[in-house]
C-alpha cells in the first residue's frame, strides 16, 4: 500500500510539472508593440564626434563618416559639435551625441 501511494504521488507530481499545451507562449502579445528600448536599439548610435583639420568626423555604430559621405545608404548632410544629420530619400534624421563630455588629448 505504501508503494502504491508513493507511485501515485510521483505520477501526480510529474503531471503537475508538465506545461499546459494550450497556454500561449509568454510575451506573445508584446511582439506587436515595440518598446522604447527596442526603438532606440534600431536607430543608429552616434558614438563620437571629432574635429580635425579637414572638418568634423563622426563615429556611428563603429563606422567613421565625414560630411558628404555615407553611413549605410544614408547620406551625411552635416556634422556639428553635438549632432549628425543623415538623409535618406528626402527624409532627414538627426542623431544626437549622447555623451557630450569633452576629452582633452595631448598630441
Amino acid at each position: 500500500m505504501k508503494t502504491l501511494s508513493v507511485c501515485s504521488l510521483c505520477t501526480l507530481f510529474s503531471v503537475a510539472v508538465l506545461a499546459d499545451p494550450t497556454r500561449p507562449v509568454a510575451g506573445w502579445q508584446s511582439d506587436t508593440e515595440l518598446s522604447e528600448a527596442q526603438v532606440h536599439a534600431a536607430l543608429p548610435q552616434l558614438q563620437l564626434i571629432k574635429s580635425t583639420i579637414n572638418g568634423y568626423v563622426a563615429l556611428i555604430d563603429g563606422v567613421l563618416v565625414h560630411k558628404g559621405g555615407y553611413y549605410k545608404q544614408q547620406r551625411v548632410l552635416d556634422i556639428q559639435d553635438t549632432q549628425v544629420t543623415l538623409e535618406l530619400n528626402g527624409v532627414q534624421q538627426v542623431l544626437p551625441l549622447l555623451n557630450t563630455a569633452i576629452k582633452q588629448y595631448e598630441e
